[in-house]
């Protein structure tokens, strides 16, 4: 199997009580056709709230990339962003 997107959802307390409790089910909410390109993981706690630069909880990171202020809409885009260039890399499509 090529690659996969890894997507880390911080469930520690501040990110649970901003939202991170939804986040957690974001793999049925995809695509079924991408679900195979993604690995979601629960991060006891990343410890990112600590310090105001990296944003508001909830957090999860997608490939190394952080996103504060995490939501189900926002989350799901960049996932099927990031699952769709493996694809295109994978059939040598050079799309959007």
């Amino acid at each position: 199997m090529s690659a996969k997107v890894q997507v880390q959802i911080c469930v520690g307390t501040a990110c649970h009580i901003m939202g991170a409790a939804d986040l957690v089910m974001i793999e049925d909410l995809l695509e079924r056709s991408l679900r195979e390109r993604v690995e979601v993981s629960g991060v006891t706690c990343m410890d990112l709230c600590k310090d105001e630069a990296n944003g508001k909880p909830p957090f999860v990171v997608i490939d190394g990339e952080t996103l504060s202020e995490a939501t189900l809409d926002k989350v799901l885009a960049r996932i099927e962003q990031r699952a769709r260039r493996l694809i295109d890399g994978e059939t040598g499509d050079v799309g959007a």
